[in-house]
């Protein structure tokens, strides 16, 4: 198996009183390790490797690199060699590698089962749709349409788009087909939407942040836009909020970034209890920035929310190892103004706000209206 291989290569071995031994706090070294367990932990199952045996594979390399424990598919013999002075960095390059490999060839083969179902099940419509002759020629004119748009290889969204067309079609003529044709048709809905609900969680598990299970920086951009321009067409009142956890690299320099990660992880849990409402859109922008995005929501009530945020962000206790971290935040609240022609203009006011909040001396916010 691609874990069990084997580099005749080494790391060379580093004296443990030197400069660059294990034993001292090495930060990539952490880091390294902390991305293993992340990995391990948000692993799917693959064609012959279930999700939990490479989550513990990712936990025995992480031991190997923070403790230099025998990594998978070492020998008894070899335990010497991985000794606290040895990584075998050639063999974790070669496990991810491998693994990445599975990954892309899993996914590559999925979505081209989903095209031959999607196929299929084209064909089936045709062929009992082509008894009836009212509607036919609407119906053979959308199906080819769609297949065509399968065949070459468009996007997941285009062909959602064509799915949703036909689906509507299909419901049209479903209230004249007789008994047999309706239970067919039936059971071809429920296919379709059964296959929608399986693209809707995949493409909704590759939007969200791995460590704080928030929505990630590509997911905002989109949601942003297609905020700013709904709300150009409604005219109703719409808010950004940009946050910022304040003198955040002090923590990672003095507690390790172990320590780090769960203060990100407490302050999103924070975000989330702060802005339930379905509507409200909260991700995580880049680093220990956050975003978040308040439809039909004046600046006034996104002032107040603000506040509420900074409140709870002054009250987490954070205990790390015997000790409590504590934390405050700085935010800039916008809200979209008939002088916003663009996305990146009223981003913009919001991370100016932001700034002038850091600088007038953190742990507060600051609003401004639309211009």
């Amino acid at each position: 198996m691609f874990w069990d291989k084997k580099t005749d290569q080494k790391t060379p071995a580093v004296p443990v009183d030197s400069p660059a031994s294990p034993n001292m706090v090495d930060p990539a070294l952490d880091a390294t390790g902390a991305l293993l367990r992340i990995w391990g932990k948000y692993a799917f199952d693959l064609d012959q490797l279930n999700a939990q045996t490479i989550k513990d594979l990712c936990e025995r390399w992480a031991r190997h690199v923070l403790v230099a424990a025998p990594y998978p598919g070492s020998e008894p013999d070899e335990a010497n060699t991985t000794g606290p002075s040895n990584r075998n960095w050639l063999g974790l390059r070669e496990f991810f590698t491998q693994l990445r490999k599975r990954e892309n060839t899993y996914v590559t083969n999925s979505l081209k089962d989903i095209r031959q179902v999607l196929s299929d099940l084209i064909n089936t419509l045709g062929k009992v749709l082509v008894e009836d002759e009212e509607g036919q020629t609407e119906i053979v004119d959308q199906l080819n349409h769609l297949k065509n748009i399968i065949e070459s290889n468009a996007s997941l969204d285009a062909v959602k788009r064509e799915m949703i067309q036909v689906i509507s079609a299909v419901g049209r003529i479903a209230q004249s087909r007789q008994q047999a044709h309706h239970i067919v048709l039936e059971e071809l809905t429920e296919r379709l939407k059964s296959m929608r609900a399986e693209l809707s969680a995949a493409r909704r598990e590759m939007e969200l942040d791995p460590l704080t299970e928030l929505y990630n920086r590509k997911a905002f951009d989109q949601q942003l836009l297609r905020t700013f321009e709904l709300s150009k067409l409604s005219s109703q009142a719409v808010c950004l909020l940009m946050v910022d956890l304040d003198h955040f690299k002090q923590i990672n320099d003095h507690f390790g970034h172990p320590a780090g990660d769960l203060v990100l992880k407490r302050f999103a849990d924070c975000c989330t209890q702060t802005f339930p409402r379905r509507s409200d859109f909260v991700a995580r922008y880049g680093g220990e920035e956050f975003v978040v995005i308040l439809q039909e929501t004046a600046i006034d009530a996104a002032g107040m929310l603000g506040e509420r945020l900074l409140q709870a962000a002054r009250n987490l206790h954070i205990d790390y190892q015997g000790q409590e971290l504590h934390i405050t935040v700085s935010i800039g609240i916008v809200e979209l103004g008939i002088a916003d022609n663009d996305v990146l203009s009223w981003l913009r006011r919001a991370d100016n706000a932001l700034y002038r909040a850091k600088h007038s001396g953190r742990n507060r916010l600051v609003k401004e209206f639309g211009p």
